[in-house]
């Protein structure tokens, strides 16, 4: 089994503990030797599951070592968010939450960004134009790189970390989105226009515009992905 999905299985399995409270809030969990030999699997399979739960707010790392549950961890509403990879009817959830998200996002970029967070936009473009069949990891960093200048941009702490909060999720749908290597390089071109459609509102501050154009954008990609809908 690979090592990503096993990782992603290991997590869902502590969050699940953690959800029927098996694993209680503040309890420090095993430590990193303890749960490779109960899972059976290297340090970075396990260091991987644990970076998974921190970016889904459920754990963290405390001064002097040690994992700990997070005290205001509400895993009825997060554990939703650990979907499979393999899973496309979940990622339904997370585009309707960037559909009303991202456009607003958009908005408020064109009517406040600086130009350190253009050239942010601007960097990210460069990379996903540059991106090759053979580089898809860049494509994907660069689109998420993208979408999270926008978002800092907002200058919206509570927008900010809640994008940062759907980071797990959004990069395996990215991950889905660019997987086949024909198709990347057949709709490299459309992404990268999509993008730049969306910059160029941005940067002539114009808001409903640029709101339009990334909605248009997410809906694109969201057909991709399920294409029955």
């Amino acid at each position: 089994m690979k090592k990503e999905k096993m990782a992603h299985r290991i997590a869902a399995e502590i969050l699940e503990q953690i959800v029927e409270g098996e694993i209680e809030p503040g309890q420090k969990l095993p430590t990193e030797k303890k749960l490779c030999e109960k899972y059976g699997v290297s340090r970075a399979s396990i260091r991987e599951a644990l970076s998974e739960l921190k970016a889904q707010g459920a754990v963290s790392s405390k001064q002097g070592g040690g994992t700990y549950v997070e005290q205001a961890f509400h895993g009825e509403y997060f554990h939703q968010v650990m979907v499979d990879e393999s899973d496309l009817a979940s990622f339904q959830y997370l585009f309707e939450m960037r559909k009303i998200l991202e456009p607003e996002a958009a908005m408020l970029a064109a009517e406040r960004r600086t130009e350190k967070e253009l050239a942010e936009m601007r960097a990210a473009l460069e990379l996903m134009q540059d991106a090759d069949g053979t580089e898809m990891h860049k494509g994907r960093d660069a689109d998420f790189a993208f979408h999270l200048a926008v978002m800092k941009a907002t200058h919206n702490p509570v927008m900010i970390q809640t994008f940062a909060n759907l980071d797990t999720v959004y990069k395996k749908a990215l991950a889905l989105s660019f997987e086949d290597k024909e198709d990347l390089l057949r709709n490299k071109q459309v992404i990268y226009v999509e993008h730049k459609e969306i910059y160029d509102a941005i940067k002539t501050g114009e808001a409903e515009l640029a709101r339009l154009q990334c909605l248009i954008h997410l809906r694109n990609v969201e057909k991709k992905l399920n294409p029955g809908n």
